[in-house]
């Protein structure tokens, strides 16, 4: 990718100012000319823009230091890096009024740690996200988004994306004036989170939607309304990672009304999912506002999903479910292409306990005033139309332990059961890699 021109700069520029303006209009505070310095004196009139060779930090092709006006130093950075390039942002706050938008291929901006490099948006006051990223083939690593008022970053469409170390942290607790997600690819084809840290989220902190191939590993999700969301994609990995202090853990979800329909093969091993127990604070009329306070792990309407080696512990509610997209919690579907069952799902050789020690209402209904609450919940849905003779479409529970379990009878289907005898099976198991 060439070098842009100073109009193709100002345009970039002038596109973030203008985009999803509020009607207040803008504060005016843009300074300087933002054009790089006389060459070889490794300066921005917009702030400190190292793009010189001489003082680069090693593995640096421009770096960039938190100065006056980090708006214009940063995106003009984001505007300036070529294909192969590092792009490095230096210690300390930078703060931003507008959303950062980055669409060139192949680059990674990486900054000195999750608590070294700070991206503070709480004045931010036009753009949906802290920052866009539409390029392939982009890393994002060791630094921090903070105070985001929409999501923290958006990845659209993009293939091989990875966050790294990234943290994202609304440091209000429970509120709905946080953004909706932290991490946030969507259509996208190989996705990678890893090592990052999501705090305060009014819907998911790691969120991959009606994407595949997709690795979430050794994350930390914390004080969100879901913590980590896999929504309408296919082949996905969740290992290894700590969902603690959410209203709920780790969900496998599928939606009507997306372009993308039916997500499968999520393979949930290896993961923490403890104290999800948080009340839910997400905005009324989205999928994760139903969810009820104190569950680890939930799988809607999602089929041929693996969840194994887990430890799932102190979720007041449950420690797993699976369910079908039923009216009793959701909006009609609206979607003739949409199969609300949750199918050919195996959950096995998990360890839980102490789940279920203050039931939600709703899980009390669905588990008929069981106390404590149970450890598996299973639908019991049967789609009489589906041929299921190979037993391919059975929800499985096995070696889990001494466990509460209940099959509801959810759909009117079949009977309420507290043994698994009827659900003791198993499938092939999911690849643990790529």
């Amino acid at each position: 990718m060439a070098r842009s021109s100073g109009w193709q700069r100002w345009a970039w520029v002038l596109s973030g100012m203008l985009a999803t303006a509020p009607a207040c209009g803008d504060d005016g505070g843009e300074t300087g000319s933002g054009e790089t310095g006389a060459e070889g004196d490794g300066t921005s009139s917009g702030g400190d823009t190292t793009t010189g060779t001489a003082n680069l930090p090693e593995g640096c092709d421009l770096y960039v230091e938190p100065s006056d006006d980090d708006q214009t130093a940063v995106q003009e950075a984001l505007i300036d890096v070529m294909t192969g390039q590092t792009l490095c942002l230096g210690p300390g706050t930078f703060t931003f009024t507008r959303q950062l938008t980055l669409d060139a291929d192949g680059v990674t901006v990486r900054g000195e740690g999750g608590d070294m490099t700070i991206l503070d948006f709480s004045g931010q006051i036009s753009g949906g996200n802290g920052m866009l990223v539409t390029g392939n083939d982009v890393t994002i690593a060791a630094l921090q988004l903070l105070d985001t008022p929409g999501d923290g970053i958006r990845a659209d469409n993009v293939e091989n994306i990875t966050f790294d170390g990234v943290h994202v942290i609304w440091p209000e607790p429970e509120s709905m004036d946080n953004g909706a997600y932290g991490l946030y690819p969507v259509q996208s084809t190989g996705v990678t989170a890893r090592g990052c840290l999501v705090q305060g989220s009014r819907d998911a902190g790691v969120y991959v939607g009606q994407s595949s191939q997709i690795l979430v590993e050794d994350n930390e999700v914390r004080g969100n309304v879901a913590g980590i969301e896999i929504e309408n994609s296919t082949d996905a990995i969740v290992r290894n990672n700590w969902a603690h202090d959410n209203t709920a853990g780790i969900l496998v979800f599928n939606l009507p009304g997306l372009d993308i329909k039916n997500g499968v093969r999520t393979n949930i091993y290896g993961n923490l999912v403890e104290s999800n127990n948080v009340p839910n604070f997400g905005e009324p009329g989205t999928a994760v506002a139903v969810l009820p306070p104190g569950v680890g792990i939930i799988i809607l309407a999602a089929d041929h999903n693996e969840v194994a080696d887990n430890e799932v512990r102190g979720n007041d509610s449950m420690g797993a479910v699976v369910i079908a997209y039923i009216e009793a919690l959701f909006p009609p579907p609206m979607d003739p292409e949409f199969d609300i069952y949750a199918e050919g799902n195996w959950i096995h050789d998990n360890m839980f306990a102490d789940n279920g020690n203050d039931p939600d209402d709703l899980v009390l209904l669905l588990a008929q005033a069981m106390t404590p609450g149970p450890d598996i919940v299973l639908d019991g849905c049967i789609d009489a139309a589906k041929d299921n003779a190979d037993g391919s479409l059975d929800n499985c529970v096995s070696d889990n332990g001494d466990i509460r379990f209940v099959a509801a009878d959810v759909c009117g289907t079949s009977m309420f059961e507290t043994v698994t005898d009827n659900y003791t099976c198993m499938h092939e198991p999911l690849p643990r890699d790529f």
